[in-house]
């Protein structure tokens, strides 16, 4: 199997968690270009940006201006652009910033200032491309009988046109084929159909393949014909996962069963008239599609046979508004081509990736966490997400690959847990649409022009069961506010003393300034 061409090391390496190799500019810090505004200001290009940070902090969301005829109140105010984007991302759960802690989220928090893609995108097909084409010599070991590759395979669900899906994964690409260009012009395909045509791209002209000891295919090795000699990396990227599970659902598909067996690796096969064996498969799949449409094709069947919690659902939706978005500097995708071909030259050459010394207590949590935390309260949801624990492990032991080591670290596993933890809030953000945004409005109206502080939006609105329900406060205020359904105000306490107390306004009750 050939791996990734070798390049020069990084310019710079980690000295330990937390240290980034590609400094990203917080949020905030303006710059030349304006693009790190706050989300609700528009830069001197006329950029309007959504920061993480915004996701989760009510004081970041909007401008706080002063009316001079009631100096006591400071509305939040926002513009249309910055409306627009947040109603675009009103349905996305949170990020945790440790998300991108890795060398592939710091690559992806690089380059996202010249993109309306979601970051979380980027970082997702990276991590998928990358597991793939270390090959299937680097693996994790569950329970000490179970292989697994360092396969991730990212449903990806947004949006049409707001999503930006097809973005992401041209961002990402564009990086691969700065690091690997032959994988990305020779091993990444689409068009899934069914079982028979996936394990047909790997059978090879060895008559053992064949039960009739014939061969149905000319020179030597040959994999199917559309992978190089001898190799068996496969990335499939398919941009319509809708035509794939509708052709799933057709009679006699067994396309279904031959992605449960790839998500292993290993041996496929098919038993008809036309039998292959492939053998050593490694198999990467990117996968998109809208909200809407894995909704409506997915069924309570689909979900319990299993092929879908192999799947890594991801909400995905458009960053930023970037009407004249700047060039990336092509010096920069060549020196993040070289690092990452460096690394995943590294990382194929490795065998069995283990808990290193200290991680052993901090997987333990994760596995308790993530394993079945739903199955009570939601049976659909907890059998889209059943395979958070083996995903967490994959996910964390590529990202220790991709940092030339065997030894998974606490900051592999907190950055893998964090985008599991994304995935499973993604999870049911699509199979259970909430209304709580929408009610946690109409509350707020109902209280007039008193409106309601913070503290009465956890104790009386969520009853005190916010985290336990999943919800957090201040970043559905924070988003409401963005949106510019609510405002929130500032009044002075009683006497003078102490700091003013926020007030969150329906936007029917106020005229913010502009």
């Amino acid at each position: 199997m050939s791996t990734p061409r070798p390049n020069p090391p990084d310019p710079t390496t980690p000295a330990g968690p937390g240290r980034r190799l590609y400094p990203v500019p917080p949020a905030g810090d303006t710059g030349d270009s304006g693009d790190s505004a706050p989300v609700t200001a528009a830069g001197p290009d006329g950029t309007h940006r959504w920061h993480p940070s915004a996701t989760r902090d009510g004081s970041d969301q909007g401008a706080c201006v002063t009316d001079d005829a009631t100096p006591e109140l400071c509305v939040s105010v926002t513009d249309p652009a910055a409306v627009k984007l947040a109603q675009v991302r009103q349905w996305l759960p949170p990020v945790d910033p440790a998300v991108f802690d890795t060398f592939l989220g710091q690559v992806a928090q690089h380059l996202d200032p010249f993109t309306e893609a979601d970051p979380v995108n980027v970082l997702a097909t990276l991590l998928a491309a990358s597991g793939t084409a270390m090959g299937s010599g680097p693996h994790v070991v569950v329970g000490g009988f179970e292989r697994h590759p360092l396969l991730t395979w990212p449903l990806v669900i947004g949006h049409t046109y707001s999503g930006r899906k097809g973005t992401g994964f041209n961002v990402a690409k564009t990086v691969l084929s700065h690091a690997i260009p032959d994988f990305v012009a020779e091993n990444v395909k689409s068009g899934l159909s069914s079982g028979e045509g996936l394990a047909a791209v790997f059978a090879t002209d060895d008559p053992d393949d064949h039960p009739t000891g014939k061969t149905k295919t000319k020179g030597r090795g040959k994999t199917g014909g559309l992978l190089p000699a001898g190799d068996v990396r496969l990335l499939v990227y398919e941009s319509e996962w809708g035509l794939t599970m509708a052709r799933m659902k057709r009679e006699g598909n067994t396309l279904s069963a031959t992605l449960r067996a790839a998500w292993e690796g290993g041996d496929l096969s098919t038993l008809n008239v036309d039998a292959r064996t492939a053998r050593d498969t490694h198999i990467g799949i990117v996968a998109h599609i809208t909200p809407q449409e894995f909704s409506a094709k997915v069924s309570a069947t689909d979900m319990a046979g299993g092929t879908y919690n192999r799947f890594l659902p991801l909400a995905v939706a458009r960053s930023k508004s970037l009407p004249l978005p700047t060039a990336v500097d092509h010096t920069l995708l060549l020196q993040f081509g070289a690092a990452l071909a460096d690394r995943l030259t590294a990382g194929a050459r490795l065998d069995r990736i283990e808990l290193g010394p200290g991680a052993f207590e901090t997987w333990r949590d994760f596995y308790h966490e993530f394993d079945g935390p739903e199955t009570d309260r939601d049976p659909l949801l907890a059998q889209f997400t059943s395979r958070a624990v083996p995903n967490c492990l994959r996910i964390a032991a590529t990202y220790a690959a991709l940092d030339r080591t065997p030894h998974i670290t606490t900051h592999h596993l907190h950055a893998a847990a964090a985008l599991v933890r994304y995935s499973i809030a993604s999870a049911r953000a699509i199979l259970r649409p909430d209304d709580v945004l929408a009610r946690l409005a109409v509350w707020i109206r109902d209280a007039g022009p008193q409106g309601r502080t913070k503290s009465e939006v956890t104790v009386k609105f969520f009853k005190g069961n916010a985290k336990r329900d999943r919800h957090d406060p201040a970043a559905l205020l924070a988003t409401l506010v963005t949106s510019g359904q609510i405002v929130r105000l500032s009044r002075p306490r009683p006497h003078g003393g102490g700091s003013p107390t926020e007030i969150y306004l329906h936007a029917t009750m106020t005229n913010p300034t502009n």
